[in-house]
């Protein structure tokens, strides 16, 4: 166990040492209001991709519910 969770740890480490990192900032707009487009993050979540958007949620909704109703019908096995 502890030698897969160590294995895990370089594997990330690894991972997130060879990305090249750009050195500036850019701003992401999470809404924007002045632009008729909208090319806030929000804009393009709750206008073209709604549908998606609550589709997901109820799913992971359900997922919980269930994952409850699992916990629960198992007592203390």
């Amino acid at each position: 166990m502890l030698l897969g969770v160590a294995l895990l740890f370089v594997v990330v480490a690894e991972s997130v040492s060879f990305v090249t990192w750009n050195g500036q900032l850019h701003d992401i707009p999470a809404y924007n209001n002045t632009n008729a487009s909208g090319s806030g993050v929000a804009n393009s979540l709750f206008g073209s991709y709604s549908f998606a958007v609550i589709l997901i949620g109820l799913l992971l909704a359900a997922a919980m519910i269930g994952g409850i109703y699992l916990a629960k019908s198992e007592g203390g096995k």
